[in-house]
């Protein structure tokens, strides 16, 4: 969690007030953030599916399994981009509730949550050069 809230750190605080800025109600901006997050969530899934392919096409027979080594081994990863997501996505969940838990509570958490999912999204898209 740590590492996430590291990323969170990274994030711009504008990104949460810019996302559905246009809603009206908590049941517009509840609809809207989990369709933006839904979105943000598409593209990080592309986005790791395109490193996992641009790593196996790397001529050689050195770097592959240097990178498997690495995500496996080192950071108890994996190389399988569709577990990386499902990996991030629930510890992404798990900071955001978290994070949001100590300082706010009301009819707003879900959204503030969401918003949070976004931002760190965000952070792991950039870094992944998106």
């Amino acid at each position: 969690m740590a590492a996430l809230a590291a990323l969170m750190a990274q994030a711009p605080a504008q990104a949460e007030e810019q996302v559905c800025s246009e809603a009206g109600t908590t049941v517009e901006m509840s609809l809207c953030v989990r369709a933006e997050l839904e979105k943000k969530d598409q593209a990080l899934k592309q986005a790791m599916q395109a490193i996992a392919t641009e790593a196996a096409a790397v001529p050689g027979d050195t770097f592959l399994p240097l990178w498997e080594d690495t995500l496996t081994g080192f950071f108890k990863s994996t190389t399988d981009p569709q577990t990386q997501f499902e990996d991030f996505r629930k510890a992404r969940s798990q900071a955001c509730v978290y994070m949001n838990s100590l300082a706010f509570q009301g009819t707003g958490f879900g959204i503030f949550v969401t918003n949070c999912e976004i931002r760190l999204t965000n952070v792991l898209l950039e870094k992944l050069g998106n």
